[in-house]
């Protein structure tokens, strides 16, 4: 598997182009009518999608954000830092970016054992875990199929203390690449963090993916510290950080 090429691949669309966008050094800006929809798994639209490298800025825009490109890009110089960036997009437009770090999977580890994969069966654990993290949320009749298929993918892989699940894995929604890329989501009850679940989790998550024949992603907000780090122990690289708008 090569993990950096397909993450490229999965990014390349996000940013209206094929893979070589990521690799043309400078500022660039791509026009593309993917920001002028609300892609699949999101709630929003992201009207200005901003990978950032070092020595590398690709500005992929819609049709709201159009008018001001040109003056923004001309206002960009090399290097510069991401918050430095973000301070200029704001300016422009008047909304705050939201800032998010990509990864890719470089250094798959070995699994600790102490994960399980769930199946169809666990759903009424899965269940009662689901509505202890999320207490508020009534509306649950999504989630029966939704478990159903990360069971069917192997993609629900759950740590179990005290014969309750408290830490487990899911599986967002992939716009893109479908059959080759997964993400992987992550979420441990409070009172059982610090104890090495979510990374044992993600690291048989992240090898059940690969058996699929997929690439397994990680993606967290830049201000999310513990997601980050967690990326880190379990294989991944940060690829970018990635800055969106929604106008």
């Amino acid at each position: 598997m090569d993990a950096i090429s397909t993450t490229e691949r999965y990014y390349a669309h996000w940013l209206g182009g094929d893979a070589r966008v990521l690799r043309t050094d400078g500022v660039r800006c791509v026009y593309s009518s993917e920001r002028n929809v609300t892609q699949y798994g999101f709630v929003r639209q992201f009207d200005v999608y901003c990978w950032c490298q070092q020595g590398r800025i690709i500005i992929s825009y819609g049709d709201r954000a159009a008018e001001k490109i040109d003056a923004l890009s001309r206002a960009l110089r090399l290097p510069i830092a991401v918050a430095e960036l973000a301070q200029l997009f704001e300016d422009a437009f008047g909304v705050e970016p939201k800032h998010d770090l990509k990864f890719a999977y470089t250094d798959p580890r070995g699994v600790s054992g102490i994960a399980q994969t769930l199946g169809c069966g666990d759903y009424a654990r899965f269940l009662d875990f689901f509505k202890r993290g999320n207490p508020n949320d009534t509306d649950i009749d999504w989630l029966r199929e939704y478990f159903d298929s990360m069971a069917a993918d192997g993609t629900c892989v759950g740590v179990f203390d005290g014969g309750s699940l408290v830490c487990c894995t899911d599986a967002p929604g992939m716009p893109y690449l479908r059959g080759e890329v997964q993400e992987i989501g992550i979420n441990t009850l409070p009172a059982h963090r610090r104890r090495g679940y979510a990374a044992a989790a993600v690291t048989q998550c992240a090898a059940n993916i690969i058996k699929l024949g997929k690439c397994p992603l990680w993606s967290c907000n830049a201000e999310n510290h513990a997601s980050e780090q967690l990326a880190y122990s379990v294989g991944f690289t940060k690829s970018a950080d990635v800055l969106t708008l929604t106008l």
